[in-house]
């Protein structure tokens, strides 16, 4: 593996570190179980090499489904930075119209009930482990989550 190559996986596993695993979440398009960290395309201090894209900064990441994933890629493919916000406005109305709220209500009570799991995991291995080897303290990644989850909702995407 080349050294950008790990560079760029590492800032993923920074991330699932950090927020648990994007599976643990919704998309921020569609709202259903969100499958991947999807880069913004919004700092502009971003690492870029071999074709690989990233940022280091945390924030500059949301939680999307590989379809919302892939249609945000696309767009910043056509129209780059600076026509990204409006040109994704109208395909997250539509990717969140696609979905029935019966659906979205159920994955979602999938989700929590997963990251509760999530969370016991991690309380259990705090008991056995101690520092979860350099790893903050489970409350809080959970506080770091839940602030996420509030930010995400109050629309900030």
């Amino acid at each position: 593996m080349t050294s950008v190559e790990s560079e760029y996986r590492a800032m993923h596993r920074r991330l699932d570190a950090l927020r648990l695993p994007a599976k643990y979440h919704a998309c921020a398009w569609c709202f259903l179980s969100a499958d991947q960290w999807a880069y913004r395309w919004n700092d502009e201090n971003e690492r870029s090499e071999d074709g690989r894209v990233w940022s280091e900064d945390s924030r500059n990441y949301v939680a999307l489904c590989r379809s919302c994933h892939r249609k945000m890629d696309q767009a910043y493919r056509r129209v780059g930075r600076e026509g990204l916000e409006e040109t994704i406005a109208p395909l997250i109305k539509a990717a969140y119209a696609a979905v029935r709220d019966e659906r979205r209500f159920t994955e979602g009570m999938a989700r929590e009930r997963s990251a509760k799991a999530a969370h016991a995991f991690l309380d259990a291995q705090d008991k056995g482990l101690g520092s979860r080897y350099g790893r903050q303290p489970v409350d809080a990644e959970r506080a770091t989550h839940a602030r996420l989850v509030r930010a995400y909702a109050a629309g900030g995407r």
